[in-house]
């Protein structure tokens, strides 16, 4: 199947898809930036696939970039894009999850084989013309994730991607398809077992800053996964980010002494059920606005902003879970002026009952 298919990648591709057929050889871009070009998601990471062998790729672009002679690859990092350009691969043996025989193909097609899921082998030629071998199409118009052949076979070879499929799922919104849901039923995510921590935590990190956190736990607890992903949980609550979500968890995951500390800070500070308004300064963005989604008080987010640009703030003995409840977003600045003030000039006790009593009767 192929579209005509007008791609502004190709006036940024042009150089080095045309220096490879300039030279004689077949190229294209291919996979997952294609995939989000028709999405409509912005990427900077981009494959290319060629029939030319890794020698005379690293002759081609000498000096450019750097050569994977045992992957028949070669990367380049230039003007902000990140390049991938390999050779027509299928990949013979794997173990611990990683091929460790691979071979060249001879075709195009033979190399989008050997991929994970379907909406991951779309081409664009170096016209701008969509080339789709796989029939993928279909499946990103009706949200499916499909892997490519045999899925028992796919996802047993290469145990990171039954988290890759659970990823995409969630971070995408497509369903994940029979074949999928049967593995993962059959009690078969136990082999997520054998793959490392430090993959799972990466994935986890990328689910947990999309909008559709809740498609992965519901589908972890669905499956009973969580011993397989090493988290437990109860509810969870969408937050401003991965760190609100992990706040909300218990993991056996490895994490960096920095995030140990904002996850550790957001517990904390949800656990004393709110911050004080002297507090703020003491905090950066990122906790504030994670804390204020765990508490329930995201729609006031305008408020935590107005809050963070005032000055000379008072040690008000209240909270801002509290302050609020109490207040619209459009009045926060007026009114914590007026509490300052009338404690000031002796009008107002500052503790915290008082100036509750006083809010709520505004």
């Amino acid at each position: 199947m192929t579209l005509n298919l007008y791609c502004g990648i190709i006036i940024i591709m042009n150089d080095i898809v045309n220096e490879l057929i300039n030279n004689g050889y077949e190229a294209y871009i291919v996979g997952g930036y294609v995939r989000d070009y028709l999405l409509g998601i912005p990427s900077k990471d981009i494959d290319i696939c060629t029939n030319a062998p890794i020698n005379e790729i690293m002759k081609i672009f000498k000096g450019r970039g750097k050569a994977f002679k045992e992957y028949f690859a070669y990367h380049i990092e230039e003007d902000g894009y990140s390049y991938d350009i390999t050779t027509y691969r299928k990949e013979i043996r794997y173990r611990r999850n990683k091929p460790v025989e691979i071979k060249e193909a001879k075709t195009f097609k033979e190399d989008l084989l050997r991929r994970d899921f379907t909406i991951n082998t779309f081409a664009i030629d170096q016209h701008g013309k969509l080339i789709d071998f796989l029939d993928a199409k279909k499946d990103l118009d009706s949200k499916i994730l499909r892997v490519v052949g045999n899925t028992d076979k796919k996802l047993t070879e290469d145990k990171t991607r039954i988290i890759r499929a659970i990823r995409f799922s969630c971070t995408l919104d497509f369903e994940l398809h029979p074949d999928i849901i049967n593995f993962i039923a059959n009690k078969k995510a136990y082999l997520l077992n054998e793959v490392p921590k430090e993959y799972k935590k990466s994935e986890l990190d990328k689910i947990f800053d999309s909008n559709n956190i809740k498609k992965f736990f519901y589908l972890v607890e669905k499956y009973n996964m969580e011993k397989y992903f090493n988290i437990k949980f109860d509810k969870v609550v969408p937050t401003y980010n991965r760190y609100g979500i992990w706040a909300q968890i218990e993991a056996d995951l490895p994490f960096s002494k920095k995030e140990l500390e904002i996850i550790n800070t957001i517990k904390r500070i949800v656990n004393e059920k709110g911050i004080f308004l002297n507090q703020i300064p003491e905090y950066d963005n990122v906790i504030l606005y994670n804390v204020a989604s765990i508490l329930g008080v995201e729609e006031q987010m305008k408020s935590l902003i107005e809050i963070l640009k005032l000055k000379n703030i008072v040690d008000l003995d209240i909270d801002i879970y509290t302050f609020l409840k109490y207040i619209n977003v459009k009045d926060v600045k007026k009114v914590y002026y007026q509490v300052q003030r009338s404690i000031m000039e002796g009008y107002l006790q500052n503790n915290k009952d008082d100036i509750e009593y006083y809010l709520r009767n505004l």
